[in-house]
């Protein structure tokens, strides 16, 4: 199980803090995300890739885009707007 937290924009349109999933790879998180929270589309996912806009934390460190970046249980992804500034 592969946990995707919401913040921001996506967890208003999606309405949910977070979807856990079972996915081998970023791109299956996505998918699985998309099908669970459809009204993020087209925004935020579209085909179940992310939109420019968006980038995704593995466990808090790596940030990619990449769908072929690999999963392992109990992984939790953060999906982040790439334009955020403080």
């Amino acid at each position: 199980m592969v946990r995707i937290e919401l913040y921001g924009v996506p967890r208003l349109r999606a309405g949910v803090q977070a979807v856990d999933v079972q996915a081998s790879t970023i791109g299956d998180a996505l998918l699985q995300l998309q099908r669970a929270c459809p009204q993020l589309e087209p925004d935020v996912l579209t085909g179940g890739k992310l939109n420019a806009a968006y980038v995704v934390a593995i466990d808090g460190g790596t940030l990619t885009r990449d769908p072929q970046v690999p999963l392992n249980a109990g992984d939790t992804l953060v999906l982040l707007t790439s334009q955020a500034g403080g």
